[in-house]
């Protein structure tokens, strides 16, 4: 396997980890915050936080990281188009993420609001989005990449 073979397919393998990821937080975990008392809240959304932050930091930056990556072995290429996209997706992603989420999970952790719940559940559409997109693109990437011995 050639390296760019192997950064591809590490990216595959980030990107489908967090697409996998963000579908349950999207459609099970965050929705069931309402459930959660608020004389817990505070609490649940303290250990929510550190406990994904430690799974989801060291695989969105492997997915940047096999990203550009890609971007340097495939400097030559003529499938900018798929690459360029791929990281405006990341930079939609990593934006959201910093300047949307991040915020309103700090609020939460001042306590459980249904309004924020709700902001959370509605923005974070913007990532489930981006990322399935994204691993559509990360499959293109990898066949090109494939095809191309790179």
């Amino acid at each position: 396997m050639s390296l760019s073979t192997g950064i591809s397919l590490l990216q595959v393998v980030s990107t489908f980890f967090m697409i996998g990821l963000i579908w349950v937080i999207q459609r099970v975990h965050y929705p069931s915050m309402h459930w959660v008392e608020s004389d817990h809240f505070s609490a649940f959304e303290k250990s929510h936080c550190d406990a994904i932050g430690s799974i989801v930091a060291p695989c969105m930056v492997i997915e940047a990281a096999s990203s550009l990556g890609l971007c340097w072995w495939c400097r030559t290429s003529t499938d900018w188009i798929v690459l360029g996209s791929g990281w405006l997706l990341l930079l939609v992603i990593w934006g959201s993420t910093f300047w949307i989420q991040v915020p309103l999970h700090e609020q939460l952790q001042q306590g459980k609001n249904s309004d924020t719940i709700n902001r959370l559940v509605r923005t974070n559409w913007i990532r489930t989005v981006a990322w399935s997109i994204r691993g559509g693109l990360t499959i293109w990437m990898h066949l090109l990449v494939l095809r191309n011995g790179a």
